[in-house]
């Protein structure tokens, strides 16, 4: 066209490509190009053609500089617009000039530069070439442009690919999609192809869509535009009606020129319905940010009203709380509420009741007081409560799930301390299970003792489930608890209740895992507040519990609850005690407690006495400690409040011995003992005991036979140690058996075995650390100090070179430490771990987990293949935990009636140790229970020959026990 024509005109859409085929073009043609582009040209008359000018001066100096010259000349000439381009043209005579004009939409409103521009294009001779680039149609009239003879025409049509073009398009920039689909569906659009305005993904190359739909919208007209930007509200495409009920004037007409647009859009094959591409769509979205705060506040309503009619009630709420009419909103969230509260979306529900403040209508409260309960915000009821008055919570029993709206208000007022107010809504209740549960409620404040049912937790549904969780736990229903997992109101609002019956159970690290899979959400302020502290310290984490602790009291703050506030002051003060022995301060949180009203509820009375009983002893005041105590454990059992009984009870005992009530003390710990065997809180009794251990010894030195649970529980005791965290690894190491390192699941080999055994040593030692000289001693023996320590950093080395990123090896001084510490596993880390852990257990929780301890070990011994003297230490060590384990493994299978695992355990030990005087006792007793009389003898005499073997007397108990069972 360049060769045969003066002129050539590229009028075309916006991302169709004819800058870029202009650029292709130009850099084919032998002859000088002068590029200019027209952006950004001023918009008055005047200075749009002196910039004009300036524009072409520069474009040309560089290949004629006489028509430069000429330019500069121009104005000092006093020549018109018209005139310089006229003087333009002819300066340009004998030339192969291909001057190229960008962008020459932009000087629409320049009619001194339209008139430059006509002149130049009228007047141009042969040789020279103009290329005049537009998104839209020039006029006619322009410079002679009607001139078929000197003027040619490239429109979208002709820019458009080819199935073939797009392919080969389509590989250039690395995209798979099929060319026939989105030629198709684009015309052959250049920007349809290129650009993936299907992608889902808004932010994928999101400055160059960014940038080429702006363009797209400078092309439309102000109505074109409109209705585009107005309408992308709507996700399941446009159609006139539509966009006539959004407020758009005429868009039968509007929808009908966007047809002939090239746009991201996609169309029905009637051509009636519009939907823009989604990356497309999401750009006009951000458009409706600019519009002024009229138009968008009808825009919103109008597509709420289409929103409702479509039965999205929903998004209906949402839009017009957006634009201000909460009025309206509250109407339609009448609608709306139930669906969103079934599904349990509570965050949704909150923030609507948070926009229609000061309270919500008596028609929402039933919507508010589930969101208070299952996000433990009391302040909802009670802003309820005084909002609407006697009259209106008076009534509710009358209406459909009234009954329920009620107990939820009773335990609202409940937590703010207005319990006379509470009573008074219990007052009005009907029989049946939400004033009883109510009623429950109001019994962790008077003392009273209101009888639910065993298995209401499986009876009840809805917000419900999550009050009688709360009561449960209480009540030491811990089974129950655990075992009634199935509602969803359980699931949601359930979750630290959950978690609190596992760790009191003992089982720590199910109590970890439960909690660690809220993951980084907030999760139910019980948990973060309450549970999560109390988990750190039972993981032995000193370090995360205070923090957890401090951090949960800014979101009891949002709450408004005056229980969760004392409580939280009674879990410092615990804390305090148990972890640091830090009195002072467990006596200032206990003062606290008690001036913000602890006494006022019998529960948080009782635990205040525990820990302010736990603090007199600690201080020697022993006689001080008792009425604390007994108060305690007698109001605990009055309300059947047992999860925290058997610590109570311990502390009693203790007390009461160093007074000199022996019988007292005797009567307080087997209590204790009674309490955790049949409710289950074993771990909170092994807590108890490790702070007053001598309540257990004296018990286990009081009972007749050494298989009492007195003596299972000192053997607990002396073994005791934390339960650590068991969060995922990164580096894995198999000591057991062929040892094996694992990287994120992938066997890897350190260059020198040193470096393993090296990894070994450190994960034995506290903190993952040791110092030079006890490594290089271990690892080492017998090496002088020079040779040891090249030795030693080359172990260190060759095991830094398979640590995985996020784990390091640092030397600090003659430190050196692995970290983090929890991103390393071994083996017999994990055993010991689990041993920990079996000691806080009792029944079959107790037996899994040994059970799983012990499988470990039957890969091999510990480092199967190596000794050395810490080696053999070490292994020694395990062998005596092994055979302890499968002595106590032996002794809870006989309690649960697994009569063949017990013979077999207790087989085992004899056989490696035939001195374990207790594992002969089981074996005697499995014997029995197998109803083998021959076996039992012969294992007696087996027994009575190792005693003489060391020269001992046989052991009057066991003596007694054979007797015992023969008859």
């Amino acid at each position: 066209m360049l060769d045969q024509y003066p002129v050539l005109v590229m009028a075309a859409s916006a991302g169709s490509g004819k800058t870029t085929a202009a650029v292709q073009a130009a850099e084919a043609l032998s002859g000088p190009v002068a590029w200019v582009s027209l952006a950004g040209m001023p918009g008055n008359v005047d200075p749009g053609a002196e910039a004009l000018t300036r524009r072409l001066r520069a474009a040309v100096e560089l290949h004629v500089p006489t028509a430069a010259a000429a330019l500069t000349d121009a104005p000092a000439r006093g020549l018109s617009a018209s005139e310089t381009g006229v003087l333009l043209a002819r300066a340009l005579a004998g030339t192969e000039l291909v001057l190229v004009l960008d962008r020459v939409e932009t000087i629409g409103g320049c009619p001194g530069a339209q008139g430059l521009l006509d002149a130049l294009a009228g007047n141009l001779p042969d040789g020279p070439r103009l290329v005049l680039i537009s998104r839209v149609d020039l006029p006619p009239d322009l410079g002679g442009l009607g001139d078929v003879h000197r003027v040619a025409f490239l429109e979208d049509p002709d820019l458009a690919f080819e199935v073939a073009e797009a392919a080969e398009a389509l590989r250039a920039v690395d995209r798979g999609d099929d060319p026939s689909r989105l030629v198709g569906a684009t015309g052959g659009w250049v920007g349809g192809v290129l650009y993936d305005w299907w992608g889902a993904d808004a932010s994928a190359s999101a400055v160059q869509h960014g940038r080429l739909a702006a363009d797209l919208l400078t092309q439309l007209t102000p109505a074109e535009r409109a209705l585009l930007v107005r309408t992308s509200l709507l996700d399941d495409g446009v159609t006139a009606e539509q966009a006539n009920a959004l407020g758009l004037a005429s868009p039968d007409r509007t929808l009908a020129a966007l047809r002939g647009r090239r746009l991201p859009l996609s169309w029905s094959s009637d051509g009636s319905r519009m939907l823009a591409l989604p990356r497309f769509r999401h750009h006009l979205q951000r458009e409706i940010e600019g519009l002024d705060a009229d138009t968008l506040r009808v825009l919103r309503r109008g597509y709420a009203t289409l929103l409702q009619g479509r039965g999205r009630h929903e998004d209906a709420v949402s839009e017009l709380l957006m634009s201000g009419d909460t009025a309206a909103a509250r109407d339609v969230a009448e609608l709306a509420l139930p669906g969103v509260l079934g599904r349990l979306d509570l965050a949704t529900a909150e923030s609507w009741l948070d926009r229609m403040r000061p309270a919500p209508t008596p028609s929402l409260a039933s919507a508010a007081l589930r969101v208070a309960l299952g996000l433990e915000q009391c302040w909802r009821g009670v802003q309820l409560a005084d909002h609407h008055g006697r009259a209106w919570w008076g009534a509710l029993a009358e209406q459909p799930g009234g009954e329920e709206d009620l107990a939820l208000l009773v335990w609202c007022l409940w937590h703010v301390g207005r319990i006379d107010g509470a009573r008074e809504i219990l007052g009005v209740m009907p029989p049946g299970h939400p004033r009883d549960i109510a009623a429950a409620v109001l019994a962790l404040a008077d003392n009273s003792t209101p009888q639910l049912a065993p298995d209401l937790l499986d009876r009840v549904a809805g917000p419900l489930e999550a009050m009688v969780m709360r009561i449960a736990y209480r009540s030491g229903h811990l089974r129950e608890l655990r075992d009634s997992m199935s509602g969803a109101w359980r699931t949601v609002a359930g979750t630290p209740w959950t978690v609190a019956a596992l760790r009191a159970e003992g089982r720590i690290s199910q109590a970890e895992e439960a909690y660690a899979a809220v993951g980084d959400a907030p999760g139910p302020v019980w948990l973060a507040a309450f549970e999560a502290a109390e988990l750190m310290a039972d993981l032995g984490r000193r370090d995360e519990a205070w923090p957890a602790l401090l951090a949960g009291r800014q979101r009891i703050a949002s709450t408004g609850s005056r229980v969760y506030e004392i409580l939280s002051l009674l879990l410092e003060a615990k804390l305090a005690l148990r972890l640091d022995r830090d009195l002072p301060r467990a006596a200032r949180a206990l003062a606290e407690a008690e001036r913000r009203g602890c006494a006022r509820y019998a529960f948080t009375a009782e635990l205040a006495g525990t820990w302010r009983g736990l603090e007199l002893l600690l201080a020697g005041r022993d006689h001080d400690a008792v009425p604390h105590l007994t108060t305690a454990v007698s109001t605990m059992r009055a309300g059947g409040r047992r999860v925290e009984l058997p610590t109570a009870a311990v502390y009693l005992s203790e007390a009461l011995w160093r007074t000199g009530d022996e019988d007292g003390a005797d009567a307080a710990a087997d209590l204790a003992l009674e309490v955790a065997t049949t409710q289950g809180p074993r771990n909170l009794l092994v807590q108890a005991l490790e702070d007053m251990p001598s309540v257990a010894v004296r018990r286990a030195d009081a009972e007749p036979t050494h298989s009492s649970r007195w003596h299972e529980l000192v053997s607990a005791l002396a073994t005791a140690r934390p339960v650590t965290g068991c969060a995922a690894p990164r580096l894995t190491l198999e000591d057991f058996g062929p040892v094996r390192l694992a990287v994120d699941g992938r066997e890897v080999h350190p260059r020198l075995a040193k470096s393993v055994e090296l990894l070994a040593y450190l994960l034995h030692q506290p903190a993952a650390s040791a110092r030079r000289r006890p490594l290089v001693e271990a690892l080492f023996p017998g090496r002088s100090d020079t040779t040891g320590r090249s030795y030693l950093r080359q172990a260190v080395y060759r095991l830094r070179e398979v640590l995985p990123d996020g784990l390091s090896l640092r030397q600090d001084g003659d430190v050196y430490r692995l970290t983090p510490a929890s991103a390393v596993v071994s083996d017999s880390g994990t055993l010991q771990r689990l041993l920990a852990e079996a000691a806080r257990q009792d029944g079959e929780h107790r037996w899994d987990t040994l059970r799983r301890a012990l499988d470990i070990a039957e890969r091999g011994s510990y480092f199967d293949s190596l000794s050395t003297q810490w080696l053999d230490t070490r292994r020694a060590e395990l062998d005596s935990a092994l055979l302890q384990a499968r002595v106590d493994a032996a002794t809870v299978a006989l309690h649960l009636g697994r009569v063949r695992e017990a013979r077999r355990l207790a087989r085992h030990v004899l056989d490696s140790d035939p001195y374990r005087e207790q594992a002969w006792r089981v074996a005697l007793c499995a014997a029995e229970a197998a109803g083998s009389d021959d076996e039992l003898l012969d294992l007696y005499r087996g027994y009575l020959r190792v005693m003489e073997e060391l020269g001992v007397a046989p052991s009057a108990d066991l003596r007694r026990l054979v007797d015992r069972l023969r008859r």
